[in-house]
């Protein structure tokens, strides 16, 4: 029966459970690291103001006496950041409890400084609103300008003009500033912004508010309420996914956020996942081979890795059985392990009749061998779910294994029927026991 064979192995249910149990860990790890990684970042952005928004509630503070509390907020949120990397930098990254705790709060910090971050922004409108009104008191006071003649008609439509003028430029600029928008609907909002100001005509510009600015700004509110009732969602997905890719070795895409974004990250999740559990049981399937192989006396001469011409991918090892003989395990990509004993040389040659004898009755002493390496994979539970092929001994499967075709760890001797019996037979006396 000792011919070349050719099985597949699965796991015992305990041995999967156990599996899933590690991966689900490692996840969690990796997942909670980069919620933590993601929410610092954010933090660090929400925490950026500009320098418009820290200018106008300087200039608040000189005209007016106050900035309408921007300074407190401010330091609120650098309070938040503060202390959150401190929470980082003080976890334990080897732990999952400890990791997913810091997580948690950082989370909550971020949701706290998004809600700080939206009072800011009404302030600084406030700030700005009421510098308006002060410096245009202080132009009333000091200046008068006289329309008597001008006619009334003309004088009408040029404040009306300019009064809507203003009123829609104010509203894009606050949704800027204010509101949560996609990079697509920011880059509208500016052309739309410079289109207003180029704009001399009220009808023309009653028209372009209709058709252009108005339906503009519904977009962005739907954009907004849709980032309001699923961001956290997205976010979750997003650092699951990003977390697996650094796990499992996968390159990161983006995926801005949207609807159609969360379907696609949760179907890669899903598929990373399967991926993930198929070749950590292929893994532990070759190193529980391995182990077991080491384990009765075999050593790793060298190994290969063989891509056929249709992109197949193969990995072989290669392990000492006796004097100048070794056993070829060869892993498939569709989980089939193969097993073919040889004699050993640098070449690419066919035994003679002499060696092929030799060799068959090499083939019959691997038949024990095999039986106890099914036995102690079962032990690491390993099980077979198929034996494809296995073939009695037979001079028709001997072969030389051209040691130069692998990466070879080992010093060798070739195959030689003259010095093999005696060592042989010792090396298997010492593998048996």
């Amino acid at each position: 029966m000792s011919g070349p064979k050719s099985s597949r192995y699965t796991l015992t249910a305990e041995q999967r459970r156990i599996l899933e149990k590690q991966r689900r860990i490692e996840a969690a790890k990796a997942v909670a690291n980069e919620t933590i990684k993601r929410s610092i970042a954010n933090l660090r952005r929400l925490c950026a103001l500009s320098q418009q928004d820290n200018e106008l509630a300087g200039e608040a503070i000189a005209r007016l006496g106050n900035d309408s509390g921007y300074s407190k907020k401010v330091e609120e949120l650098h309070c938040l950041v503060k202390e959150s990397e401190m929470a980082a930098s003080n976890t334990d990254t080897t732990n999952l409890s400890s990791l997913e705790s810091t997580a948690k709060s950082i989370s909550e910090n971020v949701k706290r400084t998004e809600q700080i971050k939206r009072e800011i922004q009404k302030i600084v409108s406030l700030n700005e609103k009421n510098l308006r009104a002060d410096i245009a008191k202080t132009f009333n006071e000091n200046f008068s300008v006289s329309f008597a003649d001008i006619e009334p008609k003309a004088v009408d439509s040029s404040k009306m003009l300019i009064h809507r003028k203003s009123e829609i430029s104010d509203k894009i600029r606050d949704v800027k500033k204010n509101g949560i928008i996609s990079n697509e609907l920011y880059a509208e909002l500016e052309k739309a912004e410079i289109l207003t100001e180029d704009i001399y005509d009220l009808q023309f510009l009653k028209n372009h508010i209709s058709i252009t600015v108005n339906p503009l700004l519904k977009r962005c509110a739907e954009y907004e309420e849709l980032y309001q009732a699923h961001h956290e969602e997205y976010e979750a997905l997003y650092s699951e996914y990003t977390a697996l890719c650094g796990l499992y070795h996968y390159v990161v895409q983006e995926y801005p956020f949207s609807v159609e974004s969360m379907s696609i990250l949760k179907e890669e999740i899903e598929r990373i996942k399967i991926t993930a559990e198929q070749q950590s049981e292929k893994a532990y399937i070759q190193q529980a081979l391995d182990e077991v192989m080491k384990d009765m006396g075999y050593c790793v001469l060298g190994s290969r890795e063989v891509t056929k011409r249709n992109g197949t991918k193969f990995h072989s090892e290669l392990y000492t059985f006796g004097e100048g003989t070794a056993v070829n395990v060869t892993y498939s990509p569709d989980g089939r392990i193969a097993m073919e004993l040889g004699g050993l040389d640098n070449i690419d040659r066919i035994p003679n009749d002499t060696e092929s004898a030799v060799l068959c009755g090499e083939m019959q002493d691997f038949c024990d061998d095999f039986k106890e390496i099914e036995k102690r994979l079962l032990a690491k539970g390993v099980i077979v779910a198929e034996h494809i092929s296995m073939f009695p001994p037979d001079v028709a499967y001997a072969q030389i294994i051209n040691t130069s075709d692998y990466d070879m760890q080992l010093q060798t001797s070739s195959f030689n029927t003259e010095s093999h019996r005696g060592k042989a037979a010792e090396k298997k006396k010492m593998k048996v026991e």
